[in-house]
Order: structure tokens, then C-alpha cells, then sequence
């Protein structure tokens, strides 16, 4: 009963918001061919054209880390060559980070729509391929408006093809009406969409999982007393809706669950025929083009000698020599993404993915080359002097073509699901089934039974944090908790002014003032 209130609330907020959005500036980046629209192949291209930007620089190929995890424990500055302001919350209106995802997410919003305004009356057609293109295009919509409103809070909604330069001058919709229509919208691509498994790309799957992680924020946002959030009527409502979209995804399908493996789930040859990924995006080390068709994760998290960078291959390799892998088939990195060694060591040792922080490179023969150690940063050795932090080997692609890569983002996975789920339910004894089944595979022993709610909850959000360390979640779960303080995030000089929503870009409140 809860589920249908919600989703007529979210249908009436979409339907009040009718025209209320813009874009920061006269409509750019969509077909506006009246023409194009004819074949089904014409349709399959303009979808494919919306999720482009998922994978630019300036979304989440790169700003996603700098914004949601950068800002966090996490990462640490070591005053060491150029930096995010990031890294210091020096974040201001004209900050690139602001900007730039701000007006990325509203590239592919615009995308989004182009498709549906016009796919939607297409007779050309066969009704699958429409459903399956419209359902896709939904779930970008909600997708594309849940990153800005946990960025930024209150800012347009954008549901319609912009036709003219006076629809771009729009007021800001509330966070209430925001989350109303995301609902809907998923809700529509649950409804639209077939359990098909296809990097990135969404299914069926993908807007159960999306739509748990909602209901998540909302239900521990409100739960916490999280700014923006008062008006969530009720927090273990939302706990049980995320829950049950939660468990749709965990046992409601066989196409993906959680990979044994943990060292699987970053291996970039099994990230398409994997069962962890739900919604990955799809960069290619044979991709023409600029970076975004291709990746360049691995040069910004690891860190640069003059040499090829290798690792051993398994997360747990026993006494002896190990088998060793390069992180990247390339001399060349960034170093920018520096992992807080203290972060590291709140990990238990026994943790697997402990392992996923590099301390120990080698030569091609696995013999050691050099072992990290926090004195490294002020060593006479040219190669440890290098090895100033650990570094994460979530993105690594032995096999690069140079510089271009194949590590991909990892939006949505099973991983993330269990927990919500498991932080929805409680201590059930499904709740412990998830949360000790993400822990079994990090290597750790269950939980211990009989917690409190409260205690329960709480070890996994600590879970949590660990197994989505460096995939773009930190801040996100710090503002839902209300955590974005001094007390939590201690390594760096917190300045709280946009601890829970960034600032709306400059040139967008010049081009679209509020009153």
C-alpha cells in the first residue's frame, strides 16, 4: 500500500512539475532533426547517445571520484604536485568539479529526453524495442536527476526536450518533488524494461537497484535528521521499500549475483560476462576517439616510477613469489587519486580487501621492487619516494593499448545491494544472510548474532564503507547519515559551508536567478 502512495505522490510531483527545469543555456548536444526518428537503428543510436556522457572526464569518469569520495577520508593530500580543490573542501560556485558534473548530468538529461519525446511516437518500431529503448531512457532520467540532487539538492527538473531558449529559464524544483519524480521514473523503467545484461547499459535490475538506493537515502537521511530531508514522512516506511527493491534484485532473478571472487570483480576482462556488474559503463582500450570512449582510471590511482608499475596478481598470494601483473601496459601515470594510508589501516589485516590498497610492487620476475611505508614521502630512494601512499587497484588493465584503457566505473553492483538491503531489513535473518555473505567473501567471519538495531545498522554502514571505498559513494553516505562533519571527516581542512549540497554553479544562477 505504501509503494502505491508513494508512486501516486510521485506521479502528481511529476505532473505539478511540468515544465519546470532548464538547462543553463540555449538547448545543445540533442537531435533536433524532427526527421531522425524513423528507424528502430535511429532510436538504438539516440539512446546510446544519452549515455555518452556517463563516461566523460567531467561526470563520472573522474569528477564522481573527486566530489563523492575525494572529499572524504579516503583520500589524502600529501602535498605533492597539483591537486583537486577537493582534497581541501576548497569548493566554491566556480569550482570545475561543480560545474562540470553539474552541466555533464544535464547533457545526458537532455539526451534522455530527446528520446522519449520521440521514441515515444514512433510507429516504426517493434513494441519491444520500444519498451526496452524507453525503459533505458527512464532509468537515465532518474539516474541523471538522483546524482544532481544528492549533489546539489534543490535544481531543475528537467522531464521535456527543451524547444525554445525561454523554456531554459525554469525554477529550481524542491528536493521533495525531485525525489517524487525519480520515483516515478524508475518505477516506469521497472515497469518497461526486461532483466537483460549488457554493459553499459540498464535493465530491469538496474532500476530495482537504483530505486533501493533511493528509498535508502530517503529512509537514513530522514532517520539521521540529514539537512533536506524533513520532509520523508516516514524513515522505516522507506526502510521497507528499499528493502523489498532490494530483495526484487537478491532474489528475484538469476542473471547476476554477488561473484565469489573478490578479485574478480576488478578484473577488466571479466567486467561484461561477470556477475557482480549491473550497471558499468562501457570504455574500450580499442575505442577511437577522446578519453571517455576509452578509460584512464589506472593512471590516476597509481603511482608513477619510470618503469612499468607491477602488482601481484592475486589478492592473498601466500609465501614465495607471486605471479605479477602490470597495472597498466603503459610507463605513464597521473597519480592524482592518493589513498589515505590511515583509511587503509582501519581495515582488518585478514581483509581481502585490504589486499585492493597496493603496499608491496614488484619487478616483472615478482621479485620486490619496493614496499610502501608512510616514510617513503621524504626517501633519497628515486623509487620510494615515488611509492608516497598506497595506491587502489580497483582499475587496472594489464593489457592497455598504452595509455588507453578498459577499467570501467562500477555505478551499480550486487555488492552495494546486499547492503542495502541488509541496512534496510535490520538484524533479520536475511540481514545477517546479505551482510555476512559480503563479509565471507572479504575473507572476515559473520557478525556477531543478537545485535540491536542500532548496533546492527551501524556495523554494516562500516561495511559499507569498505567495500565501496574508491567507487563513488563516501560523501553520498556521509550526507544521508548526517556525517558530513568535522568529527568524520578529520583528514583534511573541512570547510562545512557545502558539506551537504555543492554549490549550484555560478553560471547557472547568472543565466537562471532564483529569486
Amino acid at each position: 500500500m505504501m509503494k502505491k502512495i508513494l508512486k501516486n505522490i510521485a506521479i502528481l510531483a511529476g505532473a505539478l512539475l511540468l515544465c519546470t527545469s532548464c538547462l543553463e543555456e540555449t538547448p545543445y548536444g540533442t537531435y533536433s532533426n524532427k526527421t531522425f526518428y524513423k528507424t528502430e537503428a535511429d532510436a538504438e543510436s539516440a539512446l546510446m547517445y544519452a549515455y555518452v556522457p556517463l563516461n566523460y572526464i567531467e561526470y563520472c569518469g573522474r569528477f564522481l571520484f573527486y566530489l563523492g569520495d575525494v572529499t572524504t577520508n579516503q583520500y589524502k593530500s600529501y602535498g605533492k604536485a597539483d591537486e583537486s580543490p577537493c582534497f581541501q573542501w576548497e569548493i566554491q560556485p566556480t569550482s570545475d568539479e561543480v560545474l562540470y558534473f553539474w552541466k555533464t548530468a544535464y547533457i545526458s538529461l537532455a539526451r534522455a529526453n530527446s528520446v522519449i519525446d520521440n521514441v515515444s511516437a514512433m510507429t516504426g518500431i517493434s513494441e519491444s524495442s520500444k519498451s526496452k529503448i524507453l525503459g533505458e531512457a527512464h532509468f537515465l532520467r532518474a539516474f541523471n536527476h538522483f546524482m544532481l540532487v544528492i549533489n546539489y539538492g534543490s535544481v531543475p527538473l528537467r522531464e521535456h526536450t527543451v524547444e525554445s531558449v525561454s523554456d531554459s529559464y525554469k525554477d529550481f524544483a524542491s528536493i521533495q518533488q525531485l525525489y517524487g519524480f525519480i520515483i516515478a521514473e524508475l518505477e516506469t523503467a521497472i515497469g518497461l524494461l526486461p532483466v537483460e545484461k549488457m554493459q553499459g547499459r540498464a535493465d530491469k535490475v538496474a532500476a530495482q537497484a537504483l530505486l533501493s538506493r533511493v528509498y535508502l537515502y530517503m529512509a537514513s537521511a530522514k532517520a539521521s535528521g540529514a539537512p533536506g530531508y524533513e520532509w520523508v514522512g516516514d524513515a522505516e516506511e522507506a526502510y521497507s521499500l528499499a528493502a523489498e527493491y532490494a530483495s526484487d534484485v537478491l532474489n528475484g532473478q538469476s542473471t547476476y549475483s554477488l561473484d565469489p571472487d573478490l578479485g574478480n570483480i576488478y578484473d577488466v576482462e571479466h567486467q561484461a560476462d561477470g556477475p557482480e556488474h549491473i550497471f558499468i559503463t562501457s570504455m574500450n582500450r580499442e575505442a577511437s576517439g577522446m578519453e571517455g570512449t576509452y578509460s584512464q582510471l589506472p593512471q590516476m590511482f597509481c603511482i608513477q616510477i619510470s618503469d612499468y608499475v607491477y602488482v601481484s596478481k592475486s589478492l592473498n598470494p601466500g609465501p614465495g613469489t607471486p605471479e605479477v601483473m602490470k597495472v597498466l601496459n603503459d610507463p605513464s601515470t597521473y597519480q592524482v587519486m592518493r589513498v589515505d594510508n590511515e583509511f587503509m589501516d582501519t581495515y582488518d589485516d585478514n581483509d581481502l580487501r585490504k589486499q585492493l590498497m597496493v603496499t608491496t610492487i614488484y619487478n616483472e620476475d615478482g621479485s620486490v621492487l619496493a614496499t610502501y611505508d608512510p616514510s617513503n614521502i621524504s626517501s633519497s630512494d628515486n623509487i620510494k619516494n615515488k611509492f608516497f601512499y598506497p595506491f587502489c587497484r580497483k582499475y587496472t588493465d594489464p593489457l592497455s593499448n598504452a595509455n588507453r584503457c578498459s577499467a570501467n566505473i562500477y555505478l551499480i553492483r550486487m555488492g552495494e545491494v546486499a547492503l542495502n538491503y541488509a541496512e534496510a531489513a535490520g538484524p533479520t535473518e536475511e540481514g545477517y544472510k546479505w551482510v555476512n555473505a559480503v563479509r565471507a567473501r572479504a575473507g572476515l567471519d559473520p557478525l556477531p548474532e543478537g545485535l540491536s538495531i542500532e548496533d546492527f545498522r551501524e556495523a554494516v554502514i562500516q561495511e559499507r564503507v569498505k567495500e565501496l571505498a574508491f567507487e563513488g559513494h563516501g560523501l553520498y553516505d556521509l550526507r544521508r547519515l548526517n556525517r558530513a562533519d568535522e568529527e568524520h571527516i578529520t583528514n583534511k581542512t573541512f570547510h562545512p559551508t557545502y558539506a551537504y549540497f555543492f554549490p549550484v554553479p555560478q553560471r547557472e544562477s547568472d543565466l537562471n536567478p532564483q529569486e
